[in-house]
């Protein structure tokens, strides 16, 4: 019950201020690369990362910090319709759907997903569609990276050394030796390299695109980049 009230209580913070007239929503705020991002996709990205997250976004993300991550996710989509191909991969719709059912139980307990999307204003094609691109994006930082990352058994010895031997010592848990946990080690520094090197190249990507904010944004107007 703890938890359907927090859900609940940040799905009204939601309805309450979500956008009350047109002409907020269809307010340019961004170009990127010639693709335009309104106050109405920012919005929408908005309200669909929080579901996916089960409400956990960042509440004190600022307008600006909201709008470059919008950006962000604009330019790993272009780049995933040159590297992918404009449908990408046609076996992840069974992990679309996993996630789907995933939030449909998690949402069972304040009326349902179709009940939440409905007094949010949303479709369910949007969040299938938005889930999809997150999808992607983790498959392509993947294929991307992932040939080129390589985990050292020091590394592995040194996480297991440093960071989970004094958790699970604080917890009382029992410590499996190193052998049995070198596998899931290796995975887990081998995703937060890949995540460094998508960082790295999503700003690479952005200092060499065209990005350009409009009036009302929340930046300077005109160009960021050439």
């Amino acid at each position: 019950m703890k938890k359907a009230g927090i859900f609940a209580f940040w799905v009204l913070g939601l309805v309450i201020f979500r956008p009350a007239a047109a002409e907020e929503i269809d307010r340019l705020l961004a170009a990127v690369n010639g693709r335009v991002i309104t106050e109405g996709d920012l919005k929408l990205w908005r309200s669909l990362n929080a579901l996916i997250l089960l409400g956990r976004s960042d509440p004190d993300a600022s307008r600006q910090q909201e709008l470059s991550r919008r950006i962000d996710l604009e330019l790993i989509q272009q780049e995933m319709e040159s590297f992918l191909g404009q449908a990408g991969p046609d076996n992840i719709q069974a992990e679309v759907e996993a996630k789907m059912s995933g939030l449909r139980s998690a949402y069972a307990e304040i009326g349902g997903l179709p009940e939440l999307l409905r007094r949010l204003g949303l479709q369910e094609k949007e969040l299938v569609a938005y889930i999809r691109l997150i999808l992607l994006s983790n498959r392509f930082s993947n294929l991307r990276f992932g040939p080129f990352v390589t985990v050292s058994t020091e590394e592995v010895e040194a996480y297991y050394r440093e960071k989970l031997l004094p958790i699970l010592k604080k917890s009382g848990a029992s410590i499996p030796p190193l052998q049995e946990l070198t596998p899931r080690i290796t995975d887990t520094l081998k995703q937060e390299k890949i995540t460094i090197a998508m960082e790295n190249w999503i700003q690479n990507i952005r200092e060499h695109s065209r990005i350009e904010f409009f009036p009302g944004s929340g930046r300077a107007s005109g160009e960021e980049r050439r």
